[in-house]
């Protein structure tokens, strides 16, 4: 009879313990990867603020629900496919992509610049379904500058800051056509975090950028 208690007795314990397994599982990040430049590595941060790129914030405030892989390199352009190439080789799996270039292809104001910048990012649309099958990718659309405070480039601001607004336009374009959402942050880093080089945000910058990327890649990893 003691015996037969003790196996009843267990029996909630066993069931709560098989529904905590599955609770955990359930809440499992989702990993997503974020292919981009030098505003995606943070590497212009100091050292003591390196931890507070924009990545890391929207990986915090997801609350366990997105688990992201920083893949961003400084001076990366769009004509990076064979980086983007290795990329997937490191990274057999994942349930998310993030394309977030743009920023130094504004360097060039030629006519090619933007054929040439969407050309780029359909190949790397196009390795990332081979690989990966029809997960979410997530194009983004550069963010702005602050022509003032630009160094080499400020000759060029006002053909640069163009080039970014078309590359925008052009990119929104291109998710449409290859099945892939879309989000823009022309316009959402304020011009005083931008006062070490007009290009790569501060703190705060990176910040602002987090609070447009963290609903869209809620709203589009699932």
């Amino acid at each position: 009879m003691k015996s037969r208690f003790l196996r009843l007795l267990a029996l909630p314990l066993a069931f709560g313990s098989a529904a905590f397994a599955q609770q955990t599982a359930a809440v499992k990040p989702l990993t997503v990867i974020v292919f981009g430049d030098s505003i995606t590595a943070g590497n212009m941060l100091p050292a003591d603020q390196h931890s507070q790129v924009w990545v890391n914030i929207v990986e915090t405030q997801s609350q366990g629900k997105l688990q992201l892989v920083n893949e961003g390199k400084g001076g990366r352009p769009t004509d990076s496919v064979a980086e983007f190439t290795a990329m997937l080789a490191r990274h057999p799996r994942a349930d998310g992509l993030v394309l977030a270039l743009g920023m130094n292809d504004s360097r060039d104001i030629t006519d090619g610049c933007v054929p040439g910048a969407v050309k780029h990012l359909r190949a790397m649309v196009e390795l990332a379904r081979k690989a990966y099958g029809k997960i979410p990718i997530l194009i983004v659309g550069p963010s702005n500058i602050c022509k003032d405070a630009l160094g080499p480039s400020k000759p060029i601001a006002n053909q640069r800051d163009a080039k970014l607004r078309e590359l925008g336009d052009a990119f929104a374009i291109l998710a449409a056509q290859t099945g892939c959402d879309f989000v823009s942050l022309y316009g959402v880093v304020p011009a005083t975090s931008l006062s070490k080089d007009g290009v790569h945000p501060d703190v705060a910058g990176n910040e602002a950028i987090a609070q447009v990327m963290l609903p869209k890649l809620l709203s589009v990893i699932k």
